[in-house]
């Protein structure tokens, strides 16, 4: 193995996030429409407008995430009682994600390489991520995991990547963080001198000027760089 350790994210990077996504959205929209006889158009503004708010009031922190609290704010925008319907379009959620949730091609030939020697690093909170982690017993292959809601950071904050250094005994040139994200999972990595493989599966454009930086399109070519 070229290094000893990966820190590895989870969402849009082991599995195709925006898919799984649109899939337990829209069993959100079905049950609202016919619980409370409402437009489709009318709940998909209400669900991005209580996105867009809780990003701004909560901006990088782990909780700008949770969907409890996006659907809390919508059930307040389309004046059905949170109490009584939040917590219940929060499951219906989520139930639907994991069961739609399919890792790519080539993630458990990577963790089966590396298995034991990985670490998690998440934005998103722990409760939701312990879930993923389940459903696609990466247990089985990492032995360790920093969301940013224990690091009360989000990544590229270096922090989060210093506290996965610190759970696996390791110095930076020794791992290597695979992720989606180029501005929090590899810039953020690289800038502490970690090398970084951006898995750029939605072919985005960046400009890439450092030698510790590099780019597949497809999840098999990281096993060539590894």
């Amino acid at each position: 193995m070229k290094f000893k350790a990966l820190l590895l994210d989870i969402d849009n990077t082991l599995y195709d996030y925006n898919s799984t996504h649109n899939i337990a959205k829209k069993s959100v929209v079905e049950f609202c429409k016919n619980k409370f006889n409402i437009d489709e158009k009318v709940i998909l503004k209400a669900y991005e407008k209580a996105r867009k708010n809780v990003h701004i009031e909560l901006s990088e922190t782990a909780a700008s995430h949770n969907r409890l609290i996006y659907f809390q704010k919508m059930c307040e925008i389309l004046k059905i009682n949170p109490l009584e319907s939040s917590f219940i379009i929060y499951n219906i959620y989520w139930d639907a994600f994991l069961e739609n949730i399919i890792p790519f091609d080539g993630v458990y030939k990577l963790l089966e390489k590396y298995k034991n020697n990985i670490c998690l690093v998440t934005d998103l909170t722990a409760h939701i991520q312990y879930r993923k982690v389940e459903k696609l017993k990466l247990n089985e292959y990492c032995q360790a995991i920093v969301t940013s809601e224990e690091a009360g950071k989000e990544k590229p904050h270096p922090y989060m990547f210093m506290l996965a250094l610190k759970k696996l005994d390791l110095k930076a040139d020794e791992v290597c963080m695979i992720g989606d994200s180029f501005k929090k999972d590899i810039f953020g990595a690289s800038n502490l001198g970690i090398n970084a493989i951006w898995f750029n599966h939605e072919n985005k454009s960046e400009s890439i000027e450092s030698d510790l930086i590099k780019e597949v399109k497809i999840f098999d070519e990281i096993l060539e760089l590894i």
